[in-house]
C-alpha cells in the first residue's frame, strides 16, 4: 500500500473497514512477506509471555507497508524500519498495571526520571493500553518485557531489525487506540 492508496481507502470507507482490513488483519511485508518468518516471529513471543498467537498482531510500517506516524507519515517499509507487534492479554496488562500500583505507593521515594515514567504510563493505562518502553527502569516487568524484544531484535534471521511491542488489555483498546490513530491521520490528509 502506498500513501494514495491509502488517503483513498480513508476517503471511501469508514474507519472500522480500514482498520480491520490492513492492520488488524493481512499479511505484514515484513520479511519479504515471508509468512512463515513472521509466524516464527509470533511464536517466539508467544511462548515467552504464554499468549496465545492469535493474540499477537505485526502492526505499523512492518504491516501495512507505510508509515502512519505523524512524523514519517507515508513513508516506505525499508530495511531500516522497526517491527511493531501489538499484544493483547489481560492477565499481561493486569500483571504490569499491578506493577505500576506497588510502585506507585513508592512514588516519594523513587528518583525524577521515574516518577515521570510513571507519570507517563497513567495517560495510557486508562486508555488499556502501556507501551513497556514507558515503564520505569527499576521496574521487574519492564525487563522481563524488553528481555524478548533485545534477544529478538538481534538475530540475524529477523534482519537485526529492531522489534518492539506495545501491550493491550483486550482488542477493544487495540481497535480503539488504531481507529483514534486513522482519524487523526484521516484529518491530516484532508487538510493537505
Amino acid at each position: 500500500m502506498n500513501l494514495e492508496e491509502l488517503k483513498l481507502e480513508l476517503k471511501n470507507k469508514p474507519i472500522s473497514d480500514v482498520l480491520n482490513k490492513h492492520i488488524l488483519a493481512g499479511e505484514p511485508v515484513c520479511f519479504g512477506r515471508n509468512l512463515d518468518l513472521v509466524i516464527k516471529l509470533k511464536k517466539s513471543i508467544s511462548n515467552h509471555f504464554d499468549v496465545h498467537l492469535k493474540n499477537i498482531e505485526v502492526v505499523g510500517s512492518s504491516k501495512l507497508g507505510i508509515s502512519l506516524s505523524e512524523e514519517k507519515l507515508g513513508k516506505p517499509y525499508s530495511r531500516k524500519s522497526d517491527i511493531d507487534i501489538v499484544i493483547v492479554s489481560s492477565e499481561l496488562f493486569d500483571a504490569a498495571w499491578h506493577a505500576l500500583l506497588k510502585l506507585d505507593f513508592k512514588f516519594h521515594t523513587l528518583n525524577e526520571k521515574d516518577r515521570q515514567f510513571l507519570k507517563d504510563c497513567y495517560d495510557s493505562t486508562h486508555r488499556g493500553y502501556i507501551s513497556p518502553d514507558r515503564l520505569p527502569i527499576n521496574l521487574g516487568f519492564r525487563n522481563q518485557w524488553w528481555g524478548i524484544f533485545y534477544k529478538l531484535s538481534n538475530r540475524e534471521e529477523y534482519e537485526y531489525r529492531k522489534i518492539r511491542g506495545r501491550l493491550f488489555k483486550n482488542w477493544w483498546f487495540v481497535e480503539k487506540y488504531y481507529s483514534i490513530q486513522l482519524l487523526k491521520l484521516k484529518k491530516l490528509l484532508e487538510g493537505e
